[in-house]
């Protein structure tokens, strides 16, 4: 994916260091799973390697011809995923989209923008590699996608693969008086996933997806974070794989000032991770036209 870095305006002194920390927190989450991988992957070599020592020559052996079989494996995964993920993009071609507005889904709304509806300002796309792939003014839709594969036996935390897609949204807005303000958040999904692990007796194998929404506000000071899962399976013995189509929606609310800019920070992170041959997790949101993360919409009240 190509990067696109459109940095705030000078004039938006206040957005600019709120982009900053915010990429600074997530460039810390980043350090921290890529550490905790590692740390898992040197700690399970170090007790795959005494335990192969100290096994016979026959369990040595069947353990190593066990290592060989999750090679073969990973590519028949390869394969099985291929054919899954054009099952899933042709069935997404027939999903019915309401993208326009939520209240034509939620509500019975005259008119697609009303008083209190408001969409994104600015919007960042990272991921746990470090890289921004998207960032800047008047956000739409998003292509995106992460995918995990893992290797070896799995035995021990060894051969562990995670990634994670922080996809975060802006809003502002400046409130007429002083109380507690509501927020109603939507937020429009069109893709797949793919789950896939094969445990067996000589090795340990998973797979992992998840999805979180989270909001947090912002006026002088950070406001608490509230998170929602939307999507969370986590499996040794695993074979799903679907659409996950339509709005998801959460409610956030904080104390704001009347008179003064507030800000509204909503983030969808999407995870994976696999361990072991074979194993594989897929998160699909960009695999021909009809699969993106669509433009969120907030009512504020």
């Amino acid at each position: 994916m190509e990067e696109f870095v459109q940095e705030p305006k000078s004039s938006d002194a206040l957005l600019q260091q709120l982009v900053g920390e915010r990429r600074q927190e997530v460039e810390g989450l980043q350090q921290r799973e890529a550490a905790r991988i590692k740390d898992l992957n040197d700690r399970g070599s170090r007790k795959l390697k005494s335990l192969q020592d100290s096994l016979g020559e026959q369990f040595g052996d069947a353990l190593k011809e066990a290592q060989t079989s999750d090679a073969e494996e990973a590519k028949k995964t390869k394969s099985r995923v291929e054919k899954q993920k054009e099952e899933l993009v042709a069935a997404g071609r027939s999903v019915e989209r309401l993208d326009e507005h939520p209240g034509f889904v939620y509500s019975n709304l005259a008119a697609p923008l009303t008083s209190g509806w408001i969409t994104p300002y600015y919007a960042t796309l990272h991921g746990s590699n470090g890289a921004i792939w998207w960032q800047g003014y008047n956000p739409g839709n998003f292509d995106l996608g992460d995918w995990a594969s893992g290797g070896g036996s799995g035995l021990f935390g060894t051969g562990a693969a995670s990634f994670t897609t922080y996809l975060d949204w802006w809003f502002y807005f400046r409130p007429d008086s002083t109380h507690f303000y509501g927020h109603n958040i939507y937020v429009p999904f069109y893709g797949f996933y793919i789950i896939y692990a094969d445990d067996g007796f000589w090795d340990s194998k998973e797979a992992a997806a998840r999805i979180d929404l989270s909001a947090r506000g912002y006026q002088y000071n950070y406001k608490p974070q509230s998170t929602n899962s939307l999507f969370n399976v986590d499996s040794q013995n695993i074979n799903v794989n679907d659409r996950f189509d339509g709005w998801r929606t959460m409610y956030y609310g904080d104390l704001l000032a009347g008179g003064d800019t507030a800000y509204l920070l909503v983030s969808a992170s999407f995870y994976v991770y696999a361990r072991g041959g074979g194993s594989h997790a897929e998160w699909d949101f960009s695999s021909g036209a009809a699969n993106y993360v669509g433009v969120p919409w907030v009512y504020w009240s």
